[in-house]
């Protein structure tokens, strides 16, 4: 009953952090569309360049304060006043020193594009620190509503603004106070009514202990960042600007599927981290449930994403965009990767394996990094998109084997055998000349009845989910 009931909380999370994940992803890409047709590829690509530098300054402000809150908080949460405020007080002097920095560098660099958008566009970064740090007081509750509805009206806040500053003339700085308005406002909403639950406290000699204790997270999440970002940043640099919007259309996508895994490593990790130092099989069947299912997300989205390639880029960048569709196809793999990534990162951390999540995570960073520039100035676009999938597979086998190491791990079973499986269907569906939507849930069909017939889920798994879920299951 125990176990059933901690499955009825994580399904309410998952339900309430889907919601307003979906709505989020696709008002943010509706809003990169509309960026992307009005402003052509060279424009969406500084964009998206400094959307990447952003990002990596909004993970530099947090320090990994928001993932300690999570793991401290969710064991104890009496400390979670501290945990916030001093969370709050590293985002703040974070932002305050690199927005310094911005400005130092744009007197010196006038004229670049990219460097002139950061300086409107990085308070951007700031509120997404924000949202980090107030997510995780309520993911350490274990109540992820709020944190959902905030998260997903950000993006309708700031499309809203975008018809209100943009007009009729839209232009990137117009795009830059659309985001850090828009955004804003909800953020600044979210603060109050936080700050109304947990009074935050600040003590200096906390604050340093969170911050020593934090790196792990902070470095994991820093080599994530330029793990997924550096074939934009370098496309930019080594293959010109118009190239790397092509590539961020299709990249865009990849961007969607991630954040389902998000979402769920969200939803799991209070209950990972509170059963890793718990007797009992809870922490097995929590680890077992949460990788098969980001692996099924990913592998689905895959198998979709290179049958659907043309006609998902046609219908939503337009004919303009078409060159993305032979990338969208390489980065179906990089999708299952992405996926598959996340519960792998939440299984080492909550064994007392985090070095080695950053120092696997540091080694594929370096491979990355090194097949971008060999192969971005021969195959561009394409390149980037082969490197991502090549060290993705790399990262993927680092990562199982190490939790092999720790923790009862089946590689083959939870990896490996739905793996195999989603590209004999995808090779498959390569040689039929049908209708493209057709096969499309054809394959997917095939694909997830496999994965009954091999035993990959068994039957009685998905009765007891169920019965947990579903209203009157639990009697």
């Amino acid at each position: 009953m125990d176990l059933k009931s901690q499955v009825q909380r994580l399904a309410q999370n998952a339900m309430a952090l889907a919601a307003g994940g979906i709505v989020a992803q696709l008002v943010f890409t509706l809003v990169e569309v509309l960026i992307a047709r009005r402003l052509g590829a060279e424009a969406y690509g500084v964009f998206v360049t400094a959307y990447s530098w952003s990002l990596l300054g909004s993970i530099v402000m947090g320090a990994g304060t928001g993932m300690w809150t999570i793991q401290e908080g969710s064991r104890d949460h009496g400390r979670l006043p501290l945990l916030f405020g001093t969370g709050l007080a590293v985002v703040g002097a974070g932002f305050a020193i690199l927005y310094l920095g911005v400005i130092a560098a744009h007197r010196g660099f006038p004229d670049n594009s990219i460097l002139s958008f950061l300086v409107v566009f990085l308070p951007y970064g700031l509120i997404l620190a924000l949202q980090t740090t107030l997510a995780s007081v309520y993911a350490a509750y274990q109540t992820m509503g709020i944190s959902a509805l905030f998260q997903g009206t950000a993006p309708l806040g700031i499309l809203a603004a975008w018809f209100l500053l943009a007009g009729q003339s839209v232009s990137l700085q117009a795009v830059g106070y659309a985001y850090v308005v828009g955004g804003g406002a909800v953020t600044a909403l979210w603060l109050v009514l936080t700050l109304r639950r947990v009074r935050p406290k600040f003590d200096a000699a906390n604050a340093l202990a969170v911050l020593r204790d934090s790196n792990q997270y902070a470095m994991s999440n820093i080599l994530g960042h330029v793990y997924t970002r550096a074939d934009i940043v370098m496309l930019s640099a080594l293959a010109g600007i118009r190239e790397a919007g092509i590539y961020a259309a299709a990249y865009k996508l990849v961007e969607l599927v991630s954040k389902v895994a998000v979402v769920s490593g969200r939803v799991f990790a209070p209950a990972i981290f509170k059963a890793s130092h718990e007797p009992g099989k809870a922490y097995q069947v929590f680890s077992s449930m949460m990788t098969r299912f980001m692996a099924i997300a990913g592998l689905v989205a895959g198998v979709t994403a290179f049958i659907l390639a043309d006609e998902l880029i046609v219908a939503l960048f337009g004919e303009k965009f078409a060159a993305s569709a032979s990338i969208l196809r390489i980065l179906g793999g990089v999708m299952a990767s992405r996926c598959m990534m996340v519960p792998l990162q939440l299984l080492l951390s909550s064994v007392d394996l985090h070095f080695r999540r950053v120092a696997w995570l540091g080694v594929t960073v370096a491979v990355n990094i090194g097949l971008n520039a060999i192969l971005i100035p021969l195959f561009g676009a394409v390149g980037a998109a082969w490197s991502g999938l090549l060290s993705g597979t790399l990262l993927i086998v680092l990562y199982a084997l190490s939790c092999a190491s720790r923790r009862e791990f089946d590689f083959r079973r939870w990896l490996l055998l739905p793996t195999l499986l989603a590209a004999a269907v995808t090779a498959g569906a390569a040689t039929t000349g049908i209708n493209a939507f057709a096969l499309a849930v054809i394959a997917v069909s095939v694909f997830l009845g496999g994965l009954l017939v091999t035993g990959f889920v068994r039957g009685d798994e998905i009765r007891f989910v169920l019965r947990s879920v579903l209203p009157g299951g639990s009697r």
